[in-house]
């Protein structure tokens, strides 16, 4: 489909596309997916220290052993001379100029220079300029900030345009996999929320300072002494480390309350099936719905935050609307020390921004700050300069911790929820994913 409106998308799409090669490569996905015509390729500019990068976003892009042998022919390398402006020049021309040898009826080529360097992008728009291509080619670039397509004019501000989000198909394993991060064998995200009516009774205990501490203590008291015992593995240092294996959660878990207070007594017997002196996970995957024993056992050590704020982020109502939205991500470890220690709890998706959430039942400044730390570069290396960042916690004064935090890393767009936006916080997210106070 071709248009003469500048205002209409497929008015810049073209037949190939050059894509300068960062180190994140979302912003090269999105660019894949939404500006080349029917037929079209992408031609991919990379260095050595993009090469990773590049690899990441073969293995997405192509469905077929054919596919990936034609990526490698449009492929464009620079290796060293990531700065060399007359071997980026040189690359980008003589690529060019086979192509039009190759494709004498495809003739409309463009450059998305959102990522490399900035000595790639001067030097490659430089290189097309050149050329003296006709048609002209197309200029353009994704703006972090307000997350439009950029579209350059001669003499006038550029043409900017909403990414149509129907031709990214951007899944939530999409994102993970142009990281190369996997999810663990039978341990998808889940994005059905369980037992919301126990978890909002808990919240609400929480949130009370009255009943909090005592409630607090004796429910951390009874996953330390009874919950993690039973359910969980040891390392060889006693370190306790996943759930057991599902054939023994189901044959022999009946958790003993003989100990517990009444106040945990109550939530349990109420909404998970137990009785005054023990909790059978079988009883309670059947009433919670759950699809494995492990997941009860996630919930009960503290989980139940996240399946509240999973259920939270699901009323919320916005324009654009929320794609997507999931909870416990559980990844292949890695051997990358960058990517060990993977941390949030619950995160959404519009369009291709991603919302990441850590959740913690911590009121402690310092942990408040570590978890919403976490989470930031996490995100950050996922989503980009794109991508937000929000810490649900109990803290009386969330105030306090986003203080704290921008006296190391200034970013306008990290929220962080306490306690006083917990009974409300559907309001507060749909506030914050609108650019308002919240």
């Amino acid at each position: 489909m071709t248009t003469n409106n500048p205002l209409d998308w497929e008015y810049h799409q073209v037949d190939h596309l050059f894509l300068l090669i960062g180190e994140n490569p979302l912003p090269n996905y999105v660019a894949a997916k939404t500006l080349l015509r029917a037929g079209g390729k992408p031609y991919l500019v990379y260095t050595e220290h993009t090469y990773e990068a590049y690899k990441r976003l073969k293995e997405v892009l192509c469905h077929t052993e054919q596919e990936k042998i034609d990526f490698e022919r449009q492929k464009v390398e620079l290796w060293k001379n990531e700065s060399n402006a007359f071997e980026i020049q040189k690359a980008i021309k003589n690529k060019v100029q086979e192509l039009q040898k190759q494709y004498p009826d495809k003739k409309r080529f463009g450059l998305n220079y959102t990522g490399g360097t900035k000595a790639m992008a001067v030097h490659a728009y430089q290189a097309f300029l050149d050329l003296n291509l006709s048609p002209e080619p197309v200029f353009s670039y994704l703006d972090s900030r307000s997350l439009q397509m950029m579209f350059d004019r001669k003499n006038a501000p550029p043409i900017p345009l909403e990414v149509p989000k129907e031709k990214l198909e951007m899944t939530g394993e999409t994102l993970f996999s142009l990281h190369k991060l996997y999810w663990k064998q039978g341990k998808k995200p889940t994005n059905q929320p369980k037992l919301i009516q126990a978890a909002t009774t808990i919240v609400n205990l929480y949130m009370d300072d009255h009943k909090r501490g005592n409630f607090d203590n004796a429910w951390l008291d009874w996953c330390e002494k009874v919950l993690t015992p039973k359910t969980q593995k040891q390392n060889g240092y006693g370190k306790y480390v996943d759930w057991k294996d599902e054939e023994y959660l189901e044959n022999n878990i009946e958790l003993d309350l003989t100990a517990a207070p009444e106040v945990i007594k109550n939530v349990l017997m109420q909404h998970l099936g137990a009785s005054s002196d023990k909790l059978s996970l079988h009883t309670a995957k059947q009433h919670g719905q759950f699809d494995k024993f492990s997941h009860v056992c996630e919930w009960l050590s503290c989980g139940w935050l996240e399946h509240y704020v999973l259920d939270q982020i699901q009323q919320i109502s916005v324009n654009p609307p929320i794609d997507r939205s999931a909870m416990s991500f559980n990844i292949i470890d890695q051997p990358d020390d960058d990517w060990k220690k993977f941390q949030f709890d619950v995160a959404f998706m519009r369009s291709y921004q991603l919302f990441a959430i850590s959740c913690t039942t911590s009121r402690s400044t310092e942990r408040c700050k570590e978890k919403l730390f976490e989470a930031y570069i996490r995100a950050k290396q996922l989503g980009g300069s794109e991508a937000r960042v929000a810490l649900v916690c109990f803290h009386n004064k969330p105030e306090n911790i986003i203080k704290t935090f921008k006296s190391l890393i200034e970013d306008p767009k990290i929220a962080v929820f306490g306690n006083q936006h917990l009974k409300k916080l559907s309001k507060s997210i749909s506030n914050w994913v609108a650019g308002n106070n919240y």
